[in-house]
C-alpha cells in the first residue's frame, strides 16, 4: 500500500506538471501526460525502493511552498535587469558562489524530505539555486547571479 501510495503522489504530480507545461487541454495531451507519467513514476519509484529511500514532507511544508513562487517574477525582473546591465557594459555577468547555514540538517525520512522540497523550491528562482546541502551540517552551497538572500529564501 505505501508503494501505491508513493507511486500515485508521483504520478499525480508529474501529470498534472505535463499539462501544465503542454498549455492544452486535449485528448492527445491528456494521453501523453498519462503515458508519460506512469512511465516515470514507475522509474521514480523502483528507484526509490532499490535505494531505500523513504522521503516525506509535512503538509505544512508543502503549504509553506506558496511563497516561493511568487519569488519567481521578482527574481525574473532582476535576471532581466542584470542582463541589460551587462549589455550595456559589454561585460558578463558570473554570479558567486555563496554559502550559508540552514536547519536543513538531520537524518529521518522526514528531515530528508523537507531537505529536498526546501531545495526544489528554491530552485524555482531564476536568480538562485542550490549546488550543494550537507545533510549533517546544513550547510547549503548556492550560486547567486545577483546576491540577494531572498532569492534563495526555501533553502
Amino acid at each position: 500500500m505505501r508503494r501505491a501510495r508513493a507511486w500515485l503522489a508521483t504520478f499525480v504530480a508529474l501529470w498534472f506538471g505535463w499539462m501544465l507545461l503542454a498549455g492544452e487541454w486535449n485528448h492527445a495531451e491528456w494521453i501523453a501526460a498519462t503515458g508519460a507519467a506512469a512511465v516515470a513514476a514507475s522509474l521514480a519509484e523502483l528507484g526509490r525502493t532499490r535505494a531505500g529511500v523513504h522521503a516525506r514532507v509535512p503538509l505544512g511544508w508543502l503549504l509553506r511552498g506558496w511563497s516561493a513562487f511568487t519569488q519567481v517574477f521578482v527574481d525574473f525582473g532582476i535576471v532581466m535587469w542584470a542582463l541589460v546591465r551587462s549589455a550595456r557594459r559589454r561585460e558578463v555577468v558570473r554570479g558567486v558562489f555563496r554559502t550559508h547555514d540552514s536547519d536543513m540538517a538531520g537524518d529521518g525520512s522526514t528531515a530528508v524530505g523537507v531537505r529536498v522540497w526546501r531545495s526544489l523550491l528554491a530552485d524555482y528562482s531564476p536568480n538562485a539555486y542550490v549546488v550543494d546541502v550537507d545533510g549533517t551540517t546544513g550547510v547549503v552551497l548556492v550560486h547567486d547571479l545577483v546576491p540577494r538572500r531572498a532569492s534563495e529564501e526555501p533553502a
